[in-house]
């Protein structure tokens, strides 16, 4: 009967290890586009009828700490899928111990990269937003579950406030080729919830322009942008 419940107790432990192997196996590829792309930021001085405090974006390649912790979560993602990797051949081979063992340390492995990319991207996003109006955002550097969060915060503290727009600063599109994709559902998901109608390059090219009170607006230019970088033409994070 112990053993039994031994076994019962590994198999759930590597189960689980090869279910978060695969639920984040699409971060560790938004994070090998992220170095493997040449990031640059382009942001044009023209204007709109929307009044805005907008001001470009640095680039993030000086910023040598947001480098560092993203690279050391990279390397820990690494760790971590050979660790669960490892931990099913193990399972598969019969050797229990050793796959709970290896399972546990890619749960370790796991931890670690999620605390470097959250240090990272609070600090970018520091960074990117000191001395900025309370309603705008920027959000270069970030990944698009962290740049979702910074939207929901941003968007409750507007309607806090009584701001009657939000601008968020998403870039040109010019580095991480398929973000676009990810971030689509991701705004579809905030103006409904939020009940906001959202623009794209007001009031510059590489913004988004969210207002209150005016329902959610039409999404069209959404599948037109994805059309585009189906095509390798545009994205726009």
């Amino acid at each position: 009967m112990g053993n039994s419940q031994s076994m019962e107790k590994v198999q759930h432990v590597v189960k689980e290890g090869i279910k978060i192997y695969k639920t984040v196996k699409s971060e560790q590829e938004q994070q090998n586009n992220h170095y493997q792309q040449q990031q640059q930021y382009s942001h044009s001085s023209s204007s709109s009828t929307h009044s805005s405090n907008y001001h470009p974006s640095a680039d993030i390649d000086d910023d040598d700490e947001y480098a560092s912790l993203r690279a050391q979560a990279h390397e820990e993602a690494e760790k971590r899928n050979a660790c669960y990797a490892q931990s099913q051949e193990a399972y598969s081979s019969g050797d229990g111990a050793r796959a709970k063992e290896l399972s546990n340390q890619g749960h370790k492995h796991d931890n670690l990269m999620k605390q470097f990319n959250q240090r990272a991207a609070e600090h970018i996003y520091s960074q990117k937003n000191q001395g900025r109006a309370s309603n705008e955002i920027d959000l270069h550097g970030l990944f698009v579950k962290e740049a979702s969060q910074k939207v929901e915060e941003a968007i409750q503290r507007c309607q806090r406030n009584g701001d009657d727009h939000l601008v968020i600063i998403v870039g040109k599109g010019l580095h991480s080729p398929g973000q676009i994709a990810k971030l689509k559902p991701a705004i579809i998901e905030l103006v409904k919830k939020y009940n906001v109608s959202c623009q794209p390059n007001i009031p510059n090219p590489g913004c988004l322009y969210i207002e209150f009170g005016k329902g959610t607006g039409d999404l069209s230019w959404l599948d037109r942008l994805t059309d585009r970088m189906s095509n390798d033409q545009c994205t726009i994070m």
